[in-house]
């Protein structure tokens, strides 16, 4: 975790475990040839926080360990926020982190996370549906973050802190358990540790293993990423694994990597049972003859080119069209409702022609059709020709998405 000649900022609260913590890097860090710094954040929570905040300070002098502070009204913040007290706290308190260490070239920062934070955490998310890789949590390293702590229990940094006389201050909302993580710590583990009274070890174990099946997983979905997703201009497109936890994590990718965010695996796993989900506003997961798309899947604008000699790159399709001269107008457009084809003598509705050559749902309003000067529909790329198609005129596909069409063709082709 450490190397020599790091500068390694701690972050200290005041309390048991990060004054500890605190207290045995300053001790050895003679022997592991480092600098210790302090941090500290007053976040207005309670009306103590200024008393912890000068704490601090003293014993960080005392220490003979640099320390910067910070003052932030966490809880106006937290107002019409849409989030947690606690999860505005977090993202206050690794911001502050992150700056300090920036600005005291911090190659390092120390967290006093333990098995007891870990056990805890697991089972905040268990409550809150995570999934099987969302058990992977807290790692021992992160970037410049690193947890020393976190082979220990609470009880065994306690004893240590006791025996060395290790200052410290108590922060009395630890015990509210109106905060779901103090109601785990004091409800919900005690009656763990009735069934396994080394429950944290038990937990430690399973996170530990949780990691490395993360790391083959990421790894099996990256491979999968870069050699069957095909990113288009809002949406991706990929054959449907048969591993249903595959199709499961690589959407999470897709989206991850489109929007940055990711939804609880309870809506995503509605994916599973229904051929379209809703994930928020206008985003969804599409399941279609053997093809997944992730996205803003729905096409719902009506376009209408009218066309010369050229190359036309419309919503995925590349095609090329020579008019040879020809005086009549013709437009390439999406499908209404109600259009037909002519073929072979016979109207066919345009909806039973898709489906029955396999067109995914996401693709059906995006394909571009050669229409005439009567809007009658001439041409479907790589499916059907119309008896009406002028003989002078030459369209051909040049690309199209993947996927687009399954089921093969059985009309001759232009």
């Amino acid at each position: 975790m450490i190397n020599e000649g790091d500068r390694v900022l701690v972050a200290v609260s005041g309390g048991i475990d990060s004054m500890t913590l605190l207290y045995i890097l300053k001790k050895l860090s003679p022997l592991l040839k480092i600098e210790v710094l302090g941090a500290h954040l007053d976040h207005r929570i309670r009306e103590s926080s200024e008393k912890d905040r000068r704490f601090v300070e003293n014993i960080c002098r005392q220490w003979d360990v640099p320390v910067e502070t910070a003052v932030v009204d966490v809880p106006a913040l937290w107002k019409n926020s849409g989030k947690t007290l606690e999860e505005v706290a977090r993202e206050v308190r690794y911001s502050f982190l992150e700056k300090t260490a920036e600005k005291f070239k911090a190659t390092k920062i120390a967290l006093a996370h333990h098995k007891n934070d870990l056990l805890e955490t697991v089972l905040h998310r268990l409550v809150r549906g995570t999934g099987p890789l969302g058990i992977a949590c807290i790692p021992v390293k992160r970037g410049k973050y690193i947890r020393p702590f976190l082979v220990f229990k609470r009880s065994e940094i306690e004893d240590y802190a006791q025996k060395q006389k290790i200052p410290f201050v108590v922060d009395e909302t630890n015990y509210d358990i109106k905060y779901t993580r103090n109601f785990i710590r004091h409800e919900v583990v005690p009656l763990l540790k009735k069934l396994n009274p080394n429950v944290e070890d038990a937990v430690y174990r399973l996170v530990s293993i949780s990691f490395m099946l993360r790391e083959f997983v990421e790894e099996t979905v990256q491979n999968f990423v870069k050699e069957k997703v095909h990113f288009y201009k809002d949406f991706a497109v990929f054959e449907e694994p048969k591993n249903q936890f595959l199709f499961l994590e690589v959407t999470r990718w897709v989206l991850k990597t489109i929007y940055g965010k990711i939804p609880d695996y309870e809506k995503l796993m509605e994916s599973l049972k229904s051929k379209r989900v809703e994930l928020w506003k206008d985003v969804f997961v599409e399941r279609s003859f053997g093809y997944g798309a992730v996205g803003k899947t729905l096409f719902k604008k009506k376009y209408k080119l009218e066309v010369k000699d050229g190359i036309f790159d419309i919503e995925g399709f590349k095609i090329k069209v020579n008019l040879h001269g020809t005086e009549r107008a013709f437009w390439l457009r999406n499908r209404r409702k109600g259009d037909r084809i002519i073929i072979n003598g016979s109207e066919e509705k345009l909806k039973d022609i898709l489906i029955e050559k396999k067109v995914p749902v996401f693709y059906r309003d995006r394909v571009p059709l050669l229409v005439d000067e009567h809007d009658r529909v001439l041409w479907i790329p790589k499916i059907a020709v119309s008896d009406l198609f002028p003989p002078e005129v030459n369209v051909e596909l040049l690309e199209f998405p993947i996927g687009y069409v399954k089921g093969g063709t059985s009309f001759e082709q232009v």
